[in-house]
């Protein structure tokens, strides 16, 4: 399909309020089946050299990083270097014992009882304050907090509670298992067979960034820059752009990674001890509705069946705000990537669909592919 001038217009305009002078902005991809129907870059990358957002401009994916590390577990399962069931003592001899109940399954669909690992540096709300806490945190960091834990918050496998330090230990298994640090991992597996070219893993090695879009947040009316500071990886820690994510969202439709069979488990919900779903597949929201308003479940009602089938996922940290949602009938997605912080710091949000972003691609679908 083909947008018609109409509708770039009412696209455009869910945009507005950031593709102005002297404002960070978005980059907004659009996909049907294997073509791109709309792509477009609003407002700047660099408020200092004026360079615009364009579509290979990266952008820190924060929480969307998660799909990554689970399509890394699922890649080792395959080849049967590990199993889901397999428990923290089997990669963490000197885990505390009541690590032995969490398999990867409980870490991958967040019912493991872990708690989110950014309190353990930081409770401050001034967003100077908590980026110098959390400045150099790193998975090895992450680790010796929770090994000194007294226990879970909650019994294993009995509730769903989003966080990060799941997928930070998931990510060191997968260096574990592999013998390779987890970015060459990705690397060697995902990014180079894909052709992502300018995807990086931000870890303590510092790697370039391709184009990079330089957050800022906003405070007093004026534009602060905000430099990311962390060098965590598993629960975030990606940098990516539109052009990449696209050859991301193809891989999805095929079994040139994964089979279909380990696809079909990522998109599905885990589910409780007593077989309550949670809403979680492996690193992707598999129904977002309960998140929604009124107004946005009438956005997605009106797609028709289409909407009902979805995987989504959302990415926030300070000043970066994402969001991406598949719609696995239809095969259309709409990833919008942002560079404008709209609240204090916020990396480990209750819940993984951001607002803010899934606002606006909620508003892109409706205009785009309601009938």
């Amino acid at each position: 399909m083909v947008p018609s001038p109409a509708l770039v217009e009412r696209v455009d305009a869910v945009f507005a309020d950031m593709d102005k002078p002297g404002h960070p902005g978005a980059g907004l991809l659009v996909i049907d089946h294997d073509e791109i129907v709309y792509r477009k870059g609003y407002g700047l990358a660099d408020l200092e050299t004026q360079r615009p957002i364009t579509a290979d401009s990266s952008f820190y994916l924060a929480s969307i990083s998660k799909q990554f590390t689970a399509m890394a577990i699922m890649l080792l399962a395959e080849q049967r270097k590990l199993s889901f069931e397999d428990r923290l003592p089997a990669y963490f001899p000197q885990f505390p014992p009541w690590g032995a109940e969490i398999s990867l399954r409980h870490l991958l669909h967040h019912t493991s009882g872990l708690p989110g690992y950014i309190h353990f540096f930081s409770s401050s709300e001034r967003i100077p304050e908590f980026t110098r806490d959390i400045t150099g945190v790193t998975n090895e960091a992450v680790l010796e907090r929770v090994m000194h834990l007294p226990r879970t918050d909650f019994p294993v496998g009995t509730q769903y509670a989003y966080g990060g330090t799941s997928y930070v230990l998931l990510a060191m298994i997968v260096a574990i298992v592999s013998g390779q640090s987890f970015a060459d991992f990705l690397k060697a597996n995902v990014f180079d067979p894909l052709g992502m070219k300018h995807t990086v893993v931000y870890d303590a090695s510092r790697p370039a960034r391709h184009k990079l879009a330089q957050a800022y947040w906003e405070e007093n009316g004026q534009f602060e820059r905000w430099d990311y500071p962390l060098l965590t990886a598993g629960d975030g820690g990606l940098f990516s752009t539109l052009e990449d994510l696209f050859l991301w969202d193809q891989a999805l439709n095929t079994e040139c990674l994964v089979s279909k069979a380990a696809l079909e488990r990522a998109f599905t919900s885990g589910t409780t001890n007593d077989s309550t779903p949670v809403g979680y597949g492996f690193g992707w929201i598999t129904n977002v509705f309960p998140y929604l308003s009124a107004a946005e479940r009438e956005q997605l009602l009106a797609l028709g069946e289409a909407g009902l089938h979805h995987v989504a996922h959302g990415g926030s940290c300070v000043a970066y705000y994402n969001y991406i949602i598949r719609f696995l009938d239809s095969r259309r997605t709409i990833i919008v990537l942002t560079n404008c912080g709209p609240i204090a710091p916020a990396v480990e949000p209750h819940h993984p669909a951001i607002p803010g972003p899934r606002v606006r691609a909620h508003r892109v679908a409706e205009i785009l592919f309601s009938d």
